[in-house]
């Protein structure tokens, strides 16, 4: 079975195979891992910032709120799955700040140099 047809298999599984936490569980998780403990401190209105591995974004919804409409969030993930995803939550929940890319966290070649205030790279290798 390739990767593609077992993440189809289990829709409930996260497409962030790295955290191996099920995004049924999000809200469990974000009981003792909220967001905001960790962005909180470093992520302001008006800020650029970077989600790299954002997978469904869990963390890119929360600094896309933060930063505002006169911010933005650079959301970068290899899976296009979990773009996909993160594309759907933004668009429900009203956030045109936040700019999806399917790419590695190798290749930034779309982000501006010196552009950024903020990157988050959760769970790379």
């Amino acid at each position: 079975m390739s990767k593609e047809t077992k993440s189809q298999a289990k829709p409930w599984l996260s497409s962030r195979r790295r955290s191996a936490i099920p995004a049924i569980l999000d809200p469990i998780r974000r009981l003792f891992e909220p967001p905001q403990r960790l962005i909180g401190s470093y992520v302001k209105k008006g800020q650029v910032v970077a989600d790299l591995g954002c997978g469904p974004g869990y963390y890119a919804i929360p600094m896309a709120e933060i930063v505002g409409s006169e911010g933005k969030v650079y959301a970068v993930d290899l899976g296009k799955h979990s773009i996909r995803t993160l594309e759907k939550k933004a668009k429900k929940h009203g956030y045109r700040n936040i700019e999806t890319h399917a790419s590695s966290a190798a290749d930034l070649s779309f982000i501006k140099d010196r552009s950024v205030d903020f990157v988050l790279a959760n769970g790379l290798l």
